[in-house]
């Protein structure tokens, strides 16, 4: 069942100016339609009252005998829906939602809960015309755009879904509900994708790519480079082939055969500067400085915001004594990736190497609070200016703890 999100929300009280709604067409009827208006008043209040105090069978009673008297007052009906609501009375709320917007088509909530109340008892395709309007009425209702999303889902229109989320992304860049279900949503086409490739053509190399880049995801390098390697077998020219199965080798630490692999890839694709980048930083690890530097240099030319480059070259100006040059380029995968511990724990090491004792322990002090943060969260992919990008298994301070 797909997750919904109509639940926990406080009554929405639309009668604040309910006298104002009442009139008086006739002079001869003033004093009837004068205690008919201070009996609803009285009855609204005692609702309201009611509702406060968590009486919702009081509440409701109190509302359907306003609509006994004025059943025109589409905010009545609006607010007896919402209890029904709340109470899990989906046909009454339904029944009352739906009077709501027969009387007054322009009520955000009543559209917004009429929408929520359908897909409640999934009735999606009657939910996505109120779901819809409240959109119309208010462009900032985060509820309506997941709600939507949700009936599309269920109506296996996917695509519909995907825009309309990304179109709340685009508003509510920071909602972490609309990012989950983004996400969520691309994954479903993702497997609904790759369900039909495999349907289409299951000894594809696409196919293979796409199993190899399934089992590096679940970390599961031997099963990747297998399916890399198939891939590899039917299209070996094909760009972003050598690079995938290099990168296993790389993330497992077999260098050798990474290394062999992403010179393949430059032979095709000499654009590829994750391949420049992580020859480069199989270089440093051999100790291989000269054609480190080369590489480094080289991908930082053809991606100046690849910070796990610049942190390379600031390793390599450390080990070979350059610490002036070091800070330089640490300090900009400092202003990248503020909260990435490595990069203050190398700074360290560049300011030892100066005798500057201070920015040494400035930089410690800092290098120990990311790393107890980032192992209280749980370790994720490396992030680094625009690329996220996991690193090999080694980590990346080792080749500096025993430095004198």
């Amino acid at each position: 069942m797909a997750n919904r999100y109509n639940t926990g929300w406080k009554l929405a009280i639309g009668l604040m100016g309910l006298a104002l709604l009442i009139s008086r067409p006739h002079l001869a009827e003033a004093k009837a339609q004068a205690a008919s208006d201070a009996e609803i008043q009285k009855r609204f209040q005692a609702a309201q009252s009611a509702q406060k105090a968590g009486d919702l069978a009081k509440a409701e009673a109190e509302y359907r005998a306003i609509l006994k008297l004025r059943p025109e007052i589409a905010e009545v009906s609006t607010n007896l829906g919402l209890l029904y609501y709340l109470q899990g009375k989906n046909e009454q709320a339904i029944s009352a939602f739906q009077n709501a917007v027969k009387r007054k088509p322009e009520l955000l909530g009543a559209n917004l809960f009429l929408g929520m109340a359908y897909l409640r008892t999934n009735q999606y395709e009657k939910s996505v015309e109120p779901l819809n309007r409240a959109i119309s009425l208010n462009p900032q209702e985060t509820r309506a755009y997941l709600n939507l999303s949700v009936a599309y889902t269920e109506l296996g229109q996917e695509e519909k879904a995907l825009h309309v989320l990304e179109k709340a992304a685009e508003l509510f860049p920071s909602d972490i509900e609309v990012l989950y279900n983004l996400g969520r949503l691309h994954t479903r086409l993702l497997t609904k994708t790759y369900a039909k490739m495999a349907e289409i053509d299951p000894d594809s190399y696409r196919y293979h790519q796409v199993m190899g880049a399934s089992f590096e995801l679940r970390r599961d390098m031997p099963n990747a480079i297998a399916e890399y390697k198939k891939a590899l077998a039917k299209s070996p020219n094909m760009p972003g082939l050598h690079y995938s199965l290099g990168n296993a080798y790389w993330r497992e630490g077999t260098f050798d055969k990474a290394e062999e692999e992403f010179k393949k890839e430059l032979e095709i694709a000499p654009e590829n500067y994750l391949c420049t980048w992580k020859l480069g930083n199989i270089y440093l690890s051999r100790h291989q400085y000269d054609q480190a530097f080369v590489y480094l240099n080289k991908a930082i030319q053809q991606k100046p915001d690849l910070g796990q480059a610049h942190r390379d070259l600031g390793k390599a100006f450390i080990q070979t004594g350059k610490f002036e040059e070091a800070i330089v380029e640490l300090e900009k995968v400092a202003k990248m990736a503020p909260d990435e511990p490595a990069t203050h724990y190398f700074l360290a090491q560049a300011y030892r190497g100066l005798g500057k004792k201070p920015e040494q322990a400035t930089e410690l002090v800092l290098f120990d609070k990311l790393k107890r943060a980032e192992q209280e969260r749980g370790r994720p992919p490396v992030q680094i200016g625009s690329e996220t990008i996991e690193e090999p298994k080694t980590e990346p301070e080792e080749d500096l703890l025993n430095q004198p």
